[in-house]
C-alpha cells in the first residue's frame, strides 16, 4: 500500500488546491494538506482510471484519526462516500447541523460543499474508508479557509 500525501499550493485569490505528490516520511499523510499540518493519516488502497475513460479516477483510501483529530475545512469537486470502520466520526457540513456516524454507517459530503470530518472521541481512534471519483488531472480536495 502507498500512503497518500496531497501537497497544497496556495493561490492569491482563492482556496488552496491539492495536487498529488509522493508520500513524505513521517507519521501523517494528509488528504489535501501538507504533512506538517496533517492531523490524520490517509492511505491509498487503490487508484485507477474508470473503465472506458481516462477522464475519471476512482480512489479507495482509509483515513485514520487519532483521538480528537480532524481534517481541515475543505471540499471535493467530485463525489466521495465514506464508511466508518472504527470509532465514530462527526461530519460538520456547511449549512447543516453536525451529524455523528458510528461503525457501519456511511456519509456522502455533497460535492463543492465545505466540511470538516472529526473524530467524535477524544480518547479513542477512528477510521473511515472512502470511495472517491474525481476528474483526472484535477485536485480531489480544495482547502477552504474559515471565515468570520
Amino acid at each position: 500500500m502507498k500512503t497518500l500525501l496531497l501537497a497544497c499550493a496556495l493561490g492569491f485569490a482563492g482556496p488552496a488546491l491539492a495536487q498529488q505528490a509522493p508520500a513524505a516520511p513521517g507519521p501523517h499523510g494528509g488528504h489535501g494538506i501538507p504533512a506538517a499540518a496533517a492531523t490524520f493519516r490517509a492511505t491509498v488502497l487503490l487508484e485507477t482510471p474508470l473503465l472506458g475513460t481516462e477522464r475519471r479516477i476512482y480512489r479507495l483510501y482509509t483515513i485514520n484519526f487519532g483521538p480528537g483529530e480532524a481534517t481541515p475545512r475543505h471540499m471535493h469537486p467530485g463525489d466521495e462516500i465514506a464508511l466508518v470502520t472504527e470509532g465514530a466520526v462527526t461530519l460538520e457540513m456547511q449549512g447543516e447541523e453536525p451529524r455523528t456516524f458510528q461503525i457501519g454507517q456511511t456519509f456522502h459530503p455533497r460535492p463543492m460543499t465545505p466540511h470538516i470530518a472529526r473524530n467524535a472521541s477524544t480518547t479513542a481512534p477512528a477510521r473511515v474508508t472512502v470511495s472517491s471519483i474525481t476528474e483526472a488531472g484535477k485536485p480531489s480536495t480544495i482547502l477552504v479557509p474559515l471565515t468570520n
